[in-house]
């Protein structure tokens, strides 16, 4: 049993189930009422009571107690009676302490500007609810993290090298250390235009350098060896990668199309836009040859429709050629050496969106019309673009060499013949 803080008491029922209270000045001319306590020391609100119980305020009224919450701003919460048991009683009086905490933290924190203000005004406005669902998972990750380092402090007494520790201190994970930077910036941003601060010290600070390995289209061994090799419930989600473009967030849960439709249309989860990706002819066919009457488009071998995460869990298992407990799987010398095909060369699911993106530069589509197929932004798609262009350029430049190449020769050559 652990030890129990000041002024708290359990006594057992009689099953021998524990029950806890705070009972200040028990056994004294100044006790007080006793105050249930709903939580055990295991749970973590057992503890928070315990903190807020040091900031009760409990003063007799003649035949009963008037009761108040102090919070850290110095201002004083009433609260309902916690006696007794049933309606209202302890829970009405710990709700209304939690109420009192919020409200306090809330009004001082708006009084002094500080990070944890600016935090809920930003989640409260369009700026933070117009994200996509993704997006607002990582920025919560960060604001997070930004709370607990300066949530009670007021945003305009932030520093450039305290900002800059902060992000030091995430050095060790390079992405991670440049999300944090941009979501501290956006937030310090959104906080100067509403009076948090005058500078925004965080796009002052270095920022982190951090090389992104670009994904590897795969080649045609990378396909064969998959296709091959790799179990056929794993098959059909890379050929809709391969012809959509689209991200494995939003491949492994499409839904199967009508026939009769032209077009697979998904909202994208990162982005939150709509998607309408026109069906290739060949990827008709391929839809018509594994059509099966289910909602879902990607379906396991026992006819059950993929999940993310377990789609990623069998392709990793595949890969690598490992057992669900991580041991070694029986697999043909045939299929190892496909699999390590796909390790060594690095081809990943995500490396199918840059095929996809290479095919439809290829074929002669601009950069908006691509990025509408892919949901990608124009400046992305010229970034995926760039082994694309040099290969344009040189088969360009070699075709014009052909078309003038009589005059070209003999110039280096003469009018004479080959030599």
């Amino acid at each position: 049993m652990v030890d129990l803080p000041r002024h708290v008491r359990g006594r057992p029922n009689p099953s021998g189930r524990m029950y806890f209270s705070f009972e200040r000045y028990r056994g004294t001319p100044r006790a007080w009422p006793v105050v249930p306590l709903l939580d055990a020391p295991q749970d973590d609100a057992f503890w928070r009571r315990c903190r807020q119980f040091e900031a009760l305020i409990a003063e007799p009224t003649g035949a009963d107690w008037a009761w108040a919450w102090t919070g850290s701003s110095g201002r004083a919460y009433p609260l309902p009676l916690p006696q007794p048991r049933g309606e209202g009683g302890p829970v009405a009086f710990w709700a209304a302490v939690d109420a009192a905490e919020i409200r306090d933290r809330t009004d001082d924190g708006q009084t002094r500007k500080t990070f944890d203000a600016l935090i809920d005004a930003y989640k409260s406005h369009p700026a933070y609810k117009k994200l996509a669902a993704l997006t607002k998972r990582d920025y919560d990750r960060h604001l997070k993290a930004i709370s607990e380092a300066w949530g009670s402090e007021p945003v305009a007494a932030l520093t450039s090298p305290a900002a800059q520790a902060a992000i030091d201190l995430r050095s060790g994970t390079p992405s991670g250390a440049r999300y944090f930077r941009a979501v501290l910036s956006k937030l310090l941003s959104f906080g100067g235009a509403r009076g948090y601060c005058t500078a925004n010290v965080a796009r002052i600070a270095e920022k982190v350098e951090h090389e992104v390995e670009p994904h590897k289209p795969w080649s045609d061994r990378a396909f064969e060896a998959f296709f091959e090799h790799a179990r056929p419930g794993l098959h059909l989600p890379v050929y809709s990668a391969l012809y959509t473009g689209q991200r494995s967030v939003d491949v492994v849960p499409m839904l199967r199309p009508a026939p009769a439709a032209n077009a697979i249309e998904l909202t994208a989860r990162k982005t939150g836009a709509q998607v309408f990706v026109p069906i290739h002819s060949e990827y008709r066919e391929i839809l018509t040859r594994a059509h099966i009457d289910h909602p879902a488009l990607h379906l396991r071998e026992d006819g059950q429709p993929w999940t993310l995460a377990a789609y990623r869990t069998a392709w990793q298992r595949e890969v690598t050629s490992k057992a669900s407990k991580g041991t070694a799987a029986p697999v043909t010398a045939a299929k190892a050496a496909a699999m390590k095909t796909l390790r060594d060369g690095a081809f990943v699911f995500h490396g199918l969106r840059k095929n996809a993106v290479n095919m439809l530069l290829e074929a002669g589509n601009t950069e908006a019309e691509v990025s509408a197929i892919v949901e990608m932004s124009e400046q992305m798609v010229r970034h995926y673009s760039r082994d694309v262009n040099k290969r344009r350029l040189a088969i360009n430049g070699m075709r014009k060499l052909e078309e003038c190449w009589k005059e070209t020769r003999a110039n280096l050559f003469g009018g004479g013949g080959a030599h």
